[in-house]
């Protein structure tokens, strides 16, 4: 199998089998290649994931996802076999972030819109020394 799996950073991973997005098989030289390569799996990462088959055409491409879980096997000579696990951010999990990201949005702009209060009190009051 030539396929392989491209992260939203442009990582392209290949892909010793694939079940779907849920189990992709992923050959390592060593236990710290492996490790390497299960760091790539970041939350900004997995925003967007292609799937390219052996001529290069996209086959797969997904948005939001999560890295479910990562199993490992040892094989000869030092070589790690990994099998990651991705799925879709639940609805649950995508508005978490959404509200997450507003709350920071509105404690900026309340920051801002107190300073600029402040800053109007002072002119009102006589100016800024």
């Amino acid at each position: 199998m030539n396929d392989k799996l491209i992260l939203k950073d442009g990582t392209e991973i290949a892909l010793e089998t694939s079940s779907g997005i849920s189990s992709l098989t992923v050959g390592a030289q060593s236990r710290n290649a492996a490790c390497a390569l299960w760091g790539q799996f970041t939350k900004e990462n997995l925003k967007q994931v292609l799937v390219k088959n052996s001529d290069g055409i996209t086959v797969g491409k997904y948005q939001n996802m999560v890295l479910d879980h990562v199993t490992g096997v040892d094989k000869e000579n030092g070589a790690v076999q990994l099998t990651f696990s991705l799925r879709s951010k639940t609805t649950e999990e995508l508005l978490i972030e959404r509200i997450t990201s507003m709350e920071s949005e509105l404690q900026i702009h309340s920051g801002a819109i107190g300073d600029a209060g402040q800053a109007i009190s002072d002119i009102m009051e006589g100016g800024v020394q």
